[in-house]
């Protein structure tokens, strides 16, 4: 698969590439909040600049995946992580955004610039996962289109193994996403 790995704009956000100086961001928004940190699918406990060094690292070298920090245009601020990849016929979106900037329509519309994007790049479909007691995340994906598509068991072994799971998936021929 291959995927413009440039810096996207929307109408408040910035997406730019994740990198190696985003780990102290990531620790001050993850580090202090085990809710936040839970509902990532592959963060280490504790967050801390150093584990997220190593979470960064991983995703950036990945041959199958993309990162981009969640910034606000307006002046930069780091307030999250957004991301897809995987095998062609299952590319997956993941994102989280820091406690400080929830509830303001920073995921929503993240998320709908990485669909616009994979549309515009040819993906037929992405996929997502949620945690059941994650309400928020799954209104969040069913406003930019996704539909539930079922539920399942993941290992986690970073948040302490087997979990259940909500899949989600949006169809990217003609989709459109709903404003907020």
């Amino acid at each position: 698969m291959e995927l413009d790995y440039g810096t996207l704009c929307s109408e408040h956000l910035t997406l730019r590439p994740l990198a190696m100086y985003d780990a102290l961001s990531i620790a001050r928004l993850l580090g202090p909040d085990p809710e936040g940190l839970r509902m990532t699918a592959s963060m280490p406990e504790p967050c801390t600049e150093e584990t997220a060094r190593r979470w960064i690292a991983q995703k950036i070298s990945s041959s199958t995946g993309y990162a981009f920090a969640v910034t606000r245009s307006e002046d930069g601020e780091f307030m999250g992580v957004i991301g897809y990849g995987g095998p062609p016929q299952e590319i997956t979106i993941g994102y989280w955004i820091g406690q400080p900037y929830r509830r303001n329509g920073y995921a929503t519309e993240a998320i709908r610039t990485i669909v616009q994007q994979a549309a515009g790049l040819g993906i037929r479909r992405l996929f997502a996962e949620t945690f059941p007691d994650n309400p928020a995340s799954s209104r969040v994906l069913i406003k930019n289109g996704f539909r539930l598509a079922g539920r399942g068991i993941r290992n986690l072994p970073l948040q302490g193994g087997i979990h259940e799971v909500l899949h989600y998936v949006i169809e990217l021929d003609g989709c459109t996403s709903t404003e907020e």
